[in-house]
């Protein structure tokens, strides 16, 4: 839901004419509100809720570090060199502090078995894609708790859910603004390796779909050829499964149209507002199109580079921990990461130690 670094509408979203926006928009834009309506034409997911609050505080908590998993933990053979979460590197008193989350670690394991073993995760509307970089796919594929836990606890958008899911929300009464939701829930979607060329970001205005923009602002040539073919199914999907069926009058549906293009699939809805990125139209653009839906592709490589920005880069840590990570899991970064932070906090404890000594010598002590 939130709107990627780099948009364009940070500097006139505040003066454009945008339908007015209420919670009950935002919750219907929620996954759980629409999914059983489209289920037939959207990825197979997973629904947790509510989610318990030890686990929201947890993703609330300062630094990135996994909840305990003892009963995941392996060892090898000789039961001496442990292979598991990075909890050998974790004080006694610490480990005692970790949170745990039994129920919902079990949840997840059935869900990723049910899924042929991978699964994406988001929470009521946001995915962790600005924090796919942690990943050694760069990808939200995960394989175990472990990595949801830590694409979770890594990404700015999910905070955003958290915290300032209705900010952008008129109220009649300011006395009734509320930041976050009743209840949170974990969405766990069917891993799928999909084409990012071919998805596709759909804005709908007065249920008439007016505008509808390639989401990867990369050049992929075969896209000119078929960019009409690509229109007409995108429309047609609208209209026989889309229109008049979600809640919402005003909208954005993000679709994605299979490889030989015979399918496609809905993967969600965004509100219509300035928090949701309009890509490659300005919202002044959508707000004021007519007539047939404008759809428009990156048609050159020049196009691209113009149009391409750092996607998220204020949500990164900084480049010396991306570099760290490469060729890593989430799991095996961690545990790296860990350990090096316990070494730069024990070299630091030195240098304050023999600080402290050369003082007491020079004072004669």
């Amino acid at each position: 839901m939130p709107v990627a670094t780099g948009s364009s509408n940070s500097n006139t979203s505040n003066t454009l004419p945008f339908p007015p926006l209420t919670e009950q928009h935002i919750l219907n834009c929620a996954f759980s509100s629409w999914y059983n309506t489209f289920r037939r034409v959207t990825l197979k997911s997973k629904i947790i809720k509510p989610l318990p609050e030890e686990f929201i505080e947890y993703l609330h908590a300062d630094g990135v570090f996994l909840p305990d998993q003892k009963n995941h933990i392996e060892f090898s053979d000789d039961e001496e060199e442990y292979t598991g979460i990075g909890t050998d590197l974790i004080s006694e008193d610490d480990e005692q502090q970790l949170p745990s989350f039994p129920d919902l670690e079990q949840q997840i394991w059935q869900a990723i078995e049910e899924f042929d073993g991978a699964v994406f995760p988001k929470l009521n509307w946001s995915s962790p894609r600005d924090a796919a970089w942690m990943s050694a796919t760069n990808t939200l594929k995960c394989n175990n708790p472990s990595d949801i836990f830590l694409l979770l606890k890594s990404s700015d958008f999910v905070a955003h859910d958290l915290d300032h899911a209705f900010e952008d929300c008129n109220y009649e009464e300011e006395s009734l603004r509320r930041q976050r939701p009743d209840v949170f829930e974990l969405v766990l979607r069917k891993w799928y390796d999909v084409a990012p060329s071919m998805e596709f970001r759909c804005f709908v205005r007065n249920e008439e779909l007016v505008a509808i923009s390639q989401r990867d602002v990369n050049y992929y040539p075969f896209l000119v050829d078929v960019q009409e073919d690509l229109e007409t199914k995108i429309i047609q999907f609208f209209n026989t499964n889309i229109q008049n069926k979600f809640f919402n009058r005003d909208y954005v549906f993000d679709a994605y149209v299979t490889r030989n293009r015979e399918r496609v699939w809905l993967i969600d809805f965004n509100p219509f507002g300035p928090m949701t990125d309009s890509l490659l139209f300005t919202w002044e653009e959508i707000l004021t199109a007519t007539g047939s839906p404008i759809f428009r592709i990156i048609t050159s490589q020049s196009q691209a580079h113009q149009s391409r920005s750092q996607p998220f880069v204020t949500n990164r840590f900084p480049r010396e921990i991306f570099d760290f990570s490469q060729g890593q899991t989430v799991v095996e970064f961690a545990e790296r990461f860990q350990r090096e932070l316990m070494i730069e906090e024990n070299s630091d404890n030195d240098e304050n130690q023999d600080n402290n000594y050369s003082a007491s010598a020079g004072n004669g002590a």
